[in-house]
């Protein structure tokens, strides 16, 4: 019996490593498309808050116990943010500016690194649990955790779209609309997969039941989420 336990403990560890090595892989990748709409495409895919918190979530809602939900995230996380810059130190370069001795961009690199660590290790914990409550608690807290869930995926998403104005995408002609509306669509798509998330979610542990938790929970926490990611937005500018 004990060796099963950590035969499973040791599959799961290898799955987390293995999941972080793709995001962290996959996110750089995407820093190298051509073309401006179809790298924002990727980018909302594998490269967002989006992608690495579904990945989170996930990784909570499969884990064994709270302690493995926790720790699974976190390290999900913690991994992928330093795959993710260590292939742009080493790699890309792109820090550099094309001089080796760009102490300014290797600087930025280690503040943007060690800012998304910090975020990486509040969140992991967070969405690691979120993600198992959604499977294992009663009904009530589980139509909490899921409204929740979405609304930290979606923010993201909602505070770009809000940032636009009314009607400018539909107001602007010429070769240029194609690339609006591009960005538009994929606005959209960083709040509709959430959207799709919770909707999975709450089918599998019938939470429609408790719609009102669902939908106060999802409102409440995407309008903070869009707080966050406008503030986190201007710190980069800053910082960076």
């Amino acid at each position: 019996m004990v060796n099963v336990v950590v035969q499973r403990s040791v599959r799961r560890a290898m799955m987390i490593v293995v999941a972080a090595g793709a995001l962290g892989l996959l996110a750089f990748a995407a820093d190298a498309i051509d073309g401006f709409v179809l790298r924002q495409v990727v980018t909302a895919l594998v490269s967002s808050g989006l992608a690495w918190g579904l990945a989170a979530v996930l990784a909570g809602r499969t884990a064994p116990d709270r302690r493995a939900a926790v720790v699974g995230a976190t390290a999900l996380l913690v991994s992928a943010t330093l795959v993710y810059y260590l292939l742009i130190l080493v790699v890309s370069r792109r820090w550099s500016g094309g001089s080796p001795g760009d102490w300014y961009g290797l600087r930025s690199l280690a503040v943007m690194t060690t800012a998304w660590l910090l975020v990486s290790m509040v969140a992991g914990p967070s969405l690691g649990l979120l993600g198992r409550m959604t499977r294992t608690a009663p009904m009530a807290r589980a139509a909490l955790a899921a409204g929740v869930a979405c609304g930290l995926l979606s923010g993201q998403g909602w505070q770009e779209i809000l940032l636009t104005p009314p009607g400018l995408p539909w107001a602007i002609r010429g070769p240029d609309a194609v690339l609006v509306h591009g960005i538009g669509a994929v606005r959209l798509v960083e709040v509709i997969v959430p959207l799709a998330v919770l909707a999975w979610l709450a089918t599998r542990r019938r939470l429609w039941r408790a719609w009102p938790v669902l939908f106060l929970a999802m409102v409440v926490t995407a309008t903070l989420s869009a707080l966050f990611w406008r503030l986190l937005g201007t710190a980069a500018n800053h910082l960076g």
